[in-house]
């Protein structure tokens, strides 16, 4: 009984926060460029086609795009489907971490970055935007999580004989530099930049969860995974390649292997 309800109670929090990233990945861009000054809690919720205010029934995750039949209530234009899945994607995912770590700092942390991760794809993949704060989050979640809780990099820092602080702070310092570097590399040929300065700091991100060995397999698959996005539609990808999803889609292939 009591594991069913705080089943239920995990269940309407990850759907909440599988919202909460659609609120991020719609607004944040328009915070950015200081549009009709947007932020996170004005204007309230509404339609972007009729501008109408939605109801708090309506915001419902789940049930609300449900019962609309995926289409507004007042206007009836579509509405985007990526509010569902979204949802989806965040109980699928913090369901699999709750039933595989239980209630523990490792499930909360992991969950945090995986929420990071996926606001920071969608947005690198739709508009080539990693934001500032979210990117130095995940440093600065990744920093924390190995010098005071030594989640991800315990053993490895004990092999070198050096603490998990270091070991994460010497990650993030190889992950940003090997990026920095070819695009420096790059500019100098092409008077251009190559890589954007904010793929520097995710992957200086990733650095410090996963540590500085695991950086070369995590590079390798991630431009691969970015060579399997832009093949998803190559006319959009023709000038501007999205590194960061393909280094966090990276990410998630070599922790799971």
């Amino acid at each position: 009984m009591i594991e069913g309800i705080l089943l239920l109670l995990l269940s309407l929090i990850f759907l909440s926060i599988g919202s909460l990233s659609s609120v991020l990945i719609y607004r944040l861009p328009m915070m950015e460029m200081e549009i009709n000054g947007i932020n996170l809690f004005f204007p309230r919720s509404h339609c972007p086609e009729c501008k109408k205010d939605i109801s708090l029934f309506f915001l419902m995750p789940l049930i609300g795009f449900l019962v609309q039949r995926g289409r507004c209530k007042k206007c009836k234009k579509p509405i985007s489907k990526l509010y569902f899945f979204n949802e989806i994607i965040h109980l699928s995912a913090g369901l699999a971490l709750f039933y595989y770590f239980g209630i523990s700092i490792f499930f909360f942390v992991t969950y945090l970055l995986f929420f990071i991760f996926y606001i920071l794809f969608i947005l690198d993949y739709k508009l080539f935007y990693l934001p500032l704060y979210l990117n130095y989050s995940v440093a600065l979640v990744g920093l924390f999580s190995n010098s005071v809780f030594n989640l991800y990099t315990k053993n490895i820092s004990e092999i070198f004989g050096i603490t998990s602080f270091m070991y994460s702070l010497i990650g993030f310092c190889i992950g940003y530099l090997s990026l920095w570097i070819v695009n420096f590399f790059y500019k100098t040929m092409y008077k251009k930049d190559g890589i954007g300065g904010g793929d520097f700091i995710l992957f200086g991100g990733i650095g410090t969860i996963i540590g500085p060995l695991a950086l070369a397999p995590v590079l390798f698959i991630g431009s691969l995974s970015a060579i399997l996005i832009i093949s998803t539609q190559p006319k959009k990808f023709k000038r501007e390649i999205p590194l960061g999803s393909g280094l966090i889609l990276g990410l998630f292939i070599f922790i799971s292997l």
